[in-house]
Parts: structure tokens; C-alpha cells; sequence
């Protein structure tokens, strides 16, 4: 593998992204931290030993914000050779007390956010011919749970999504790939739910690894992994 690449992380002030960030630091690539909070991504970047850093705050769900965030990132780095969407939000209510707003917003996190950044890297992608993206993407995508109606939507929308856009652009030497995450240890959960369930879940870095695994193959020009699923040990919650 050629390195340093270039890799732009959404979502990357905590949890499964600081976690990913943290292994591709240390692999010595350039890495583009990007999230809503400028304190939290900086504290991030100031943790990270190996690679080069910068953070930049980004709204995945906004137009523009991912655009000046792509600009800014391509000024500091070049051009973008792995995105990482791991951006992503989550409401656990069931659909008859789940508010328009709360659907709204998960929409535009999980999947309109999806649909930005990858139309943003996925043109100078294409030019180069080369390039990778890599999704982060739930296990509500494929498996149904009570509670889960408009988070496994977006989540499914998001992994359709992804899907159609590897045939479009395997034939340019773009790789696309899901990695489809069981119940892990961060933030998204409540603080109840990981007191109850913590033993039973993953760590962040145990996604991490995985992503890890999937960018030592960029330059791989005969095969890569399209989709991973990684789950507890003991199976989802």
C-alpha cells in the first residue's frame, strides 16, 4: 500500500471514529477529523500520535459545510484517497411517538449526509482512478428491532445507497465498502443501556481494527472487501 494516504473521517470527534482515527495515525497517513464540535475534534487531534492531523468542523447534512469541509481538507492533505462516513445519529422510539423532526434528523445525518460526502470525493475519485470509501453502517440495516423505524431506515437507505454506487464506480478503480456494526460500546447508546449491556458489546477500537484491515488493501488492483459484518461475540443485544 502506498502511504501516506489521505483519509477524511466524519463523525470524528468520539467513539468509532476517534477510534479509527487513532489506528490510521499511527499507520502514518494524513487524516482529516471532521465533526460538529471544533473543542472535541481538537482534543482529538491533539491526542493522535504517528500521522499528521487536521480538524475541521463539518455538518454532513449541510450542503455547503461538507463542501468548504472538502475544500479545506483537499488544501491541507491533497486530494482525498479514503472517506470514512461514520457520521451518524440516533433515536430510539418506536414510530407512533417518534416526531417528524426526529425523523427528519436522522434522515438527513445517516443518509443525506452519506449521499454529500460521497458525491463530493466520488468526481476527483474517478479522474484519479483510485480511490476508497468506507461506511460505517449499523446492523438495523439488515435486521429489524422494535424501535428501530426510522434509524434502520436511514440506515438501510444509506446502505442501498452505497451498494449502487460500488457498481457505479468499480470499473474506475474506486472501491466501496460497508462495514455493518453490531452494538458497540459509545455514546449512542444511553448511559442505561451500557451499564446493562456493556459487557456483551464491542469497543470502538474493535471496529477500528477492522477498518484498519479494509485500507491496508487500497492498492490491492485485483480484489476488495465489499461488505464486513462485525457483531458481539454473543450476538446482538
Amino acid at each position: 500500500m502506498t502511504s501516506p494516504l489521505h483519509i477524511w473521517i466524519t463523525g470524528a470527534s468520539r467513539g468509532i471514529g476517534a477510534s479509527i482515527a487513532a489506528v490510521l495515525t499511527e499507520q502514518g497517513h494524513h487524516v482529516t477529523l471532521s465533526g460538529r464540535n471544533d473543542a472535541s475534534l481538537q482534543q482529538i487531534s491533539g491526542l493522535l500520535e504517528g500521522g499528521s492531523t487536521a480538524a475541521i468542523v463539518c455538518d454532513v447534512a449541510d450542503e455547503a459545510s461538507v463542501a468548504n469541509a472538502h475544500t479545506a481538507a483537499v488544501d491541507r492533505f491533497g486530494p482525498v484517497d479514503v472517506l470514512i462516513n461514520n457520521a451518524g445519529i440516533g433515536v430510539w422510539k418506536d414510530l407512533a411517538h417518534m416526531s417528524t423532526e426526529e425523523f427528519d434528523d436522522q434522515i438527513a445525518i445517516n443518509l443525506r449526509g452519506t449521499f454529500l460526502c460521497c458525491r463530493t470525493v466520488i468526481g476527483p475519485m474517478i479522474e484519479r482512478r483510485r480511490g476508497m470509501i468506507v461506511t460505517i453502517n449499523s446492523i438495523a440495516s439488515i435486521t429489524n428491532y422494535p424501535g428501530n423505524t426510522a434509524y434502520g431506515a436511514s440506515k438501510a437507505g444509506s446502505l442501498a445507497l452505497t451498494r449502487s454506487l460500488r457498481e457505479e464506480v468499480r470499473d474506475h478503480g474506486v472501491k466501496v465498502c460497508d462495514v455493518i456494526v453490531g452494538a458497540t460500546k459509545t455514546d449512542i447508546w444511553h448511559p442505561d443501556a451500557r451499564e446493562e449491556f456493556g459487557e456483551r458489546m464491542m469497543h470502538s477500537g474493535d471496529v477500528a481494527s477492522v477498518v484498519g484491515t479494509l485500507i491496508s488493501g487500497f492498492d490491492n488492483p485485483r480484489s476488495h472487501i465489499e461488505e464486513v459484518v462485525v457483531r458481539p461475540q454473543r450476538g446482538d443485544l
